[in-house]
């Protein structure tokens, strides 16, 4: 029997880069992708793998940055509860009992 409670964390999502038609031409981008990022320190923990597609019969370039060299700015921060803080407030200039509706 599967359990579906378990959660599973896919990570960062790739980007792609660029298609071909063999995997030569798709190994070439990328091991010029990867010099480049070796030479400068601002792509520090870039990732790139190439991919067959057997749906268009190409090679796929794909990109990303690991997550682990992201900034803790850029990830989220606590989830909220979907409820509004506006909605559980009770309306306190409403009364229980109104003297004016009477006679």
């Amino acid at each position: 029997m599967e359990e579906e409670g378990k959660l599973i964390h896919t990570g960062k999502k790739w980007k792609d880069e660029s298609f071909h038609q063999t995997y030569q031409q798709a190994d070439i981008i990328r091991q010029k992708l990867l010099n480049i990022w070796t030479e400068n320190t601002a792509h520090t923990g870039m990732q790139v793998k190439v991919k067959f597609l057997p749906s268009k019969n190409k090679f796929v370039v794909k990109t990303r940055r690991h997550p682990d060299f992201d900034s803790k700015k850029e990830t989220k921060g606590s989830k909220k509860n979907g409820k509004s803080k506006r909605r559980n407030k009770k309306n306190t200039d409403r009364t229980m009992f109104d003297a004016t509706a009477s006679i």
